[in-house]
């Protein structure tokens, strides 16, 4: 028994790092079950759905043997216009109709070429349609087949960009069976495609483009979780990054005239390694160009999430100076992953990059460590910048939870800040499409899961309108405290707009007036006698925030402390001997306020007053804060 309990312990400190630290601020200050925005709802679940988003934020959905298209900017009031297109499929074989997915699951619409095409399985033979109006006519490009895979439930990514597109989805009946390439199949220029050393069995995340001041500098990233196959790590899978110049033609020897010559690979790192905290699993990726930053989504073996960034100029550094992983040589005349532009690669260059595509050294992120850690399981990010009302600029990260919830955390001074979690469906819902639009006039993210697609605003203040405080403590950059209320600085951003992020801001006394009262029932557990003091009951505080510390005090004393996973703080009696005020009181950041306050009094036969003939207990929203 004891060599167990020793075998126990040494694995419990062996994997204790693993595990993420507790920290409140990472929890979800407010939770809001029916946030402001604009439910697009299916008339069927579609688990397997498609999303895109037109110029015109008109937004269609490809779901099983259908397309649905919801014109946004007609649907301002709330009401839901569906309208809902039969896509055309080929006549299926008999070999077919015993199969799992023996229908046309539309898995791609988008802009190409000047229309807008919408690509299904259409029965395990991909094929892609024009519309126009409300008519679709096939198209029988051979590329059409790399813009949908033969089965839905299948990993692939396409970049669209521009007039060009990109696509890991080989084309053919024996598509699965080949190895996975990235390949240019619509543009201009070379349709080249990567070679068999770059992708071994892949789990594909993103690709995107970077654009750099020089044109011929422009960068593709390719994203994804992949074999560990040099084993310079115990993990099965690694996340990894691949880069390639996007204006390259290829290299000028004839056998490898039409692949990526620049196309090199590296393990991509989340982690804090002084903590001994690693996040081997990839989820997603964001490309915030403002600051030519990526932001990475990881989890550990525990659904355990973490955040790392990194900036695109320290990526490039290790592309143009890390060695290649088992390559000697040393007398190439130009560096493996150089951008010539319109020249070709040479041949020794290609051929090196083709035969060892994999870096000796590994991206890691902004200062080694992590931009925070949590407790919760999310699955996709999105990252907006907004300027706030001191003309300082403040970063959101807005996540997806496994079970359908949005978390919004800012960037402040003094770390980050879970600020709010929003319910956007009505249970628990797997999210498909995590989309973040944004103008001068709007910052709207698109949450869709397969019963349909919300429309949140992220500058709904609705949750803090409560009072000044409950305001300008949210952290919330989108919001601000003016004219008696808690409204959007889209919509007001005049110096005369309180907030509270990087120093501390107070309200004035006219500001306190609660704008939403409530009231707290007085319960009683036992007792029934009109003239005494029940035996039993108890006293309610709610505890909306959980990132606050709530205590009960009578007089000077200190008689009870809460904590926020509670919801409500909870003061029990057995029998009130000592009249007076009792108070609830919270503590978030530097404010402490009076939550709650109930007063107990003597009446003239020196009996015990209570209200409705047994307590006499008022609740009163009295707030007030110390510096």
């Amino acid at each position: 028994m004891k060599q167990h309990l020793a075998v126990l312990s040494v694995l419990c400190l062996c994997f204790f790092p693993c595990f993420v630290s507790k920290d409140i601020r990472m929890n979800p200050r407010l939770t809001q079950h029916h946030p402001g925005g604009t439910p697009y709802l299916l008339p069927r679940e579609e688990p397997m759905a498609s999303f895109y988003l037109d110029i015109n934020k008109s937004m269609y959905i490809g779901g099983e043997e259908v397309l649905y298209h919801f014109n946004l900017t007609e649907m301002r009031n709330y009401s839901l216009k569906a309208d809902s297109y039969e896509s055309q499929r080929e006549k299926r074989g008999e070999n077919c109709q015993n199969q799992p997915y023996c229908k046309n699951y539309v898995t791609f619409v988008g802009e190409l070429g000047g229309n807008l095409l919408i690509c299904g399985t259409n029965a395990y033979n991909p094929t892609c349609w024009k519309m126009d109006g409300e008519k679709f006519t096939r198209i029988s490009e051979r590329w059409t087949q790399q813009l949908s895979p033969r089965t839905p439930d299948s990993s692939y990514s396409i970049l669209n960009t521009g007039n060009e597109t990109y696509s890991t989805i080989p084309r053919g009946s024996s598509a699965s069976t080949r190895q996975p390439q990235f390949r240019k199949i619509f543009g201009s220029g070379s349709q080249l495609y990567t070679g068999d050393k770059l992708l071994i069995n892949p789990l594909f995340v993103k690709s995107l483009v970077v654009k750099r001041k020089e044109e011929k500098e422009n960068k593709i990233f390719l994203f994804y979780m992949d074999v560990n196959s040099q084993s310079r790590s115990t993990e099965s899978e690694v996340p990894m990054i691949a880069q390639m110049c996007e204006e390259e033609i290829g290299s000028d020897a004839a056998n490898e005239r039409f692949r990526f010559s620049t196309a090199l690979k590296s393990r991509l790192i989340c982690g804090t390694p002084t903590a001994q905290q690693y996040y081997p699993f990839l989820q997603d990726i964001y490309f915030l160009e403002s600051r030519d930053l990526l932001y990475g989504l990881f989890t550990n073996a525990w659904n355990h999430s973490a955040v790392c960034s990194y900036q695109v100029e320290d990526i490039e550094r290790v592309f143009n100076t890390s060695g290649l992983f088992g390559s000697s040589r040393t007398d190439l005349s130009i560096r493996p992953g150089t951008c010539l532009g319109k020249k070709p690669t040479p041949e020794a260059t290609a051929d090196e990059v083709a035969n060892y595509p994999e870096l000796t050294s590994w991206i890691w992120p902004l200062a080694n460590q992590t931009l925070f850690q949590s407790l919760y399981h999310y699955r996709k990010l999105v990252v907006d910048e907004i300027t706030a009302v001191d003309e300082k600029n403040y970063r959101i990260v807005l996540l997806a939870t496994d079970e359908g919830t949005v978390h919004k955390v800012v960037e402040l001074p003094d770390g980050f800040l879970n600020v709010l979690e929003l319910h956007p469906f009505s249970k628990p819902a797997k999210i498909l499409h995590f989309h973040l639009h944004t103008d001068k006039t709007e910052h709207v993210l698109y949450v869709a899961a397969a019963q349909g697609i919300y429309r949140l605003p992220l500058d709904d203040c609705t949750s803090y309108n409560e009072s000044c405080t409950d305001c300008i403590i949210s952290k919330d950059p989108y919001c601000g405290w003016s004219e008696g209320k808690c409204h959007s600085i889209l919509v007001n951003k005049s110096s005369r707009v309180l907030q509270n992020l990087a120093h501390d801001d107070k309200c004035n006394d006219e500001a306190e007036i609660k704008i939403l009262p409530r009231r707290t029932e007085f319960h009683k557990s036992s007792g029934d006698n009109a003239e005494l003091p029940p035996s039993k009951f108890y006293l309610e505080c709610p505890t909306e925030s959980k990132q606050a510390r709530y205590w009960w005090t009578y007089g000077n004393s200190e008689m009870k402390n809460c904590t926020p996973n509670e919801d409500q703080c909870m003061l029990l009696f057995d029998r009130v001997t000592s009249p007076g005020e009792y108070h609830c009181m919270s503590q978030e950041l530097s404010t402490v306020r009076v939550v709650r306050k109930y007063t107990f009094a003597m009446n003239y036969s020196g009996r015990m007053q209570c209200s409705w003939l047994v307590v006499l207990a008022f609740s009163i929203l009295t707030v007030y804060y110390i510096l």
